[in-house]
């Protein structure tokens, strides 16, 4: 079995949009969806009745993308979990043919898909591991600068073929699979993260566990991009980003560099005020 989980937050119009296009191509397999409504205050009950097979999670308050991520895990039943962001658009049966590449590699514990822009463009949706050195250059806002920077493009990936199936670092979090025994072993995402690095923590801690993160790119789904945080200002995007990556910082480079990043904050934030300015002049 498939359990597919989608957080809704201030994203009904996609949310629905995302279980039509899902339902139009019905996953020929034994498959159940959850819809965790995470806060926001939309009222799903349309949604309910429109899609009877759909299980709706309600949390009081928003948990975050990870925190309402592991509401649905923890009712799922499936050999995978394949967590769906509400701005996906499905444009063939991508569940059951995922399934299936899963089921013939016991080793990839997490898989990603080729993700396109609502035209068909080709997506960027797998990156290596961050370092301190490309966060701390992200953060001061050097590519606005310099567009070349080696690091930054190691980071990105920029020199990834698309076309070929890969094991990779990462991949993003908007289509993300994850085999049963990975969170057997790991546990759910760590919710600790609000919104951000959640899904780059989990691959790390997969590939850690001596699982293989897979691209699939004969499979492929529409993302319409930066859909699911419109509601959030830019600012208030960049402090959920800084704090996130304190955290993936701590966790994975340690209390120094944690210190680094949160004595060095009043310069990013000068930064990001900064480059918020020009972008609006």
């Amino acid at each position: 079995m498939v359990s597919i989980v989608s957080v809704n937050y201030k994203t009904k119009i996609q949310t629905e949009r995302m279980l039509c296009s899902l339902f139009a191509h019905r996953p020929n397999c034994e498959f159940e969806v959850f819809v965790v409504e995470n806060g926001s205050g939309d009222d799903l009950s349309s949604i309910a009745a429109e899609f009877p097979e759909v299980k709706l999670i309600k949390n009081e308050k928003n948990l975050g993308f990870a925190g309402g991520c592991n509401m649905g895990i923890s009712r799922a039943k499936g050999d995978f979990v394949v967590l769906v962001n509400p701005d996906i658009v499905f444009d063939s049966d991508v569940i059951s043919e995922v399934e299936k590449k899963m089921k013939e590699d016991k080793y990839i514990g997490v898989a990603g898909i080729s993700l396109k822009n609502l035209d068909g463009s080709q997506q960027d949706c797998v990156w290596r591991f961050p370092t301190p050195r490309d966060q701390f250059l992200l953060l001061v806002k050097a590519p606005h600068i310099f567009s070349n920077l080696k690091s930054i493009r190691r980071w990105l990936m920029k020199d990834f073929d698309y076309s070929r199936s890969a094991d990779v670092d990462q991949v993003m979090g908007a289509f993300f699979v994850i085999r049963r025994q990975v969170l057997d072993k790991i546990g759910k995402l760590d919710d600790g993260f609000f919104m951000w690095y959640e899904e780059v923590d989990f691959c790390r801690r997969t590939i850690s566990a001596g699982w293989r993160v897979r691209y699939f790119a004969d499979l492929s789904a529409r993302h319409e991009k930066g859909s699911s945080f419109v509601s959030l200002t830019t600012l208030k995007k960049q402090t959920m980003v800084r704090r996130s990556l304190r955290r993936y910082m701590k966790k994975h480079f340690g209390f120094k560099t944690w210190l680094a990043f949160w004595l060095l904050n009043p310069l990013f934030v000068a930064a990001a005020i900064g480059a918020n300015f020009v972008k609006r002049k």
